[in-house]
């Protein structure tokens, strides 16, 4: 083969990969990672889902303390005394709002985590069984060939 006039043939290179391995798409490394993939999409929606009933809370909260902020008082130091009261709330409850985001990427973290682990085991072991028929195809083919 001249490397500067023939191309590479993909398809020639395919067909001698499924020879040698022709059960590829049904590989039990394919099946963990797709469950891998479909734990990580159902870990991942449940975040997002609390992590938007958070920020809702939140917001609702927020609208709360400026419908407060916007009524109207007769005397201007009650709008300083209103806005000291609604700051003085929101700050002492800003770590009790934060804390729980971090908890809701714990819990996911703790659960991507928790299904790697689980996958593992299963997978060395699939991975083993499928080395262990490769090996025992191989052998009966070469005793064919010889």
């Amino acid at each position: 083969m001249n490397p500067m006039t023939d191309y590479f043939d993909m398809n020639k290179n395919l067909e001698a990969f499924t020879k040698m391995y022709p059960d590829f798409t049904n590989a039990a490394p394919l099946k963990a990672a797709t469950d891998f993939a479909a734990k990580y999409r159902e870990v991942t929606v449940a975040a997002l889902n609390s992590h938007v009933e958070l920020t809702t809370a939140w917001m609702r909260d927020a609208a709360k303390d400026a419908t407060t902020l916007m009524t109207a008082e007769t005397q201007p130091d009650q709008y300083v005394k209103k806005a000291g009261e609604v700051a003085t709330a929101a700050f002492q409850d800003l770590p009790s709002r934060l804390f729980a985001y971090a908890e809701v990427a714990k819990k996911a973290q703790f659960d991507l985590m928790d299904t790697m682990m689980s996958a593992a085991p299963k997978v060395a072991e699939e991975a083993a069984e499928r080395t262990k028929s490769v090996v025992e195809k191989t052998k009966t083919a070469a005793k064919r060939a010889a």
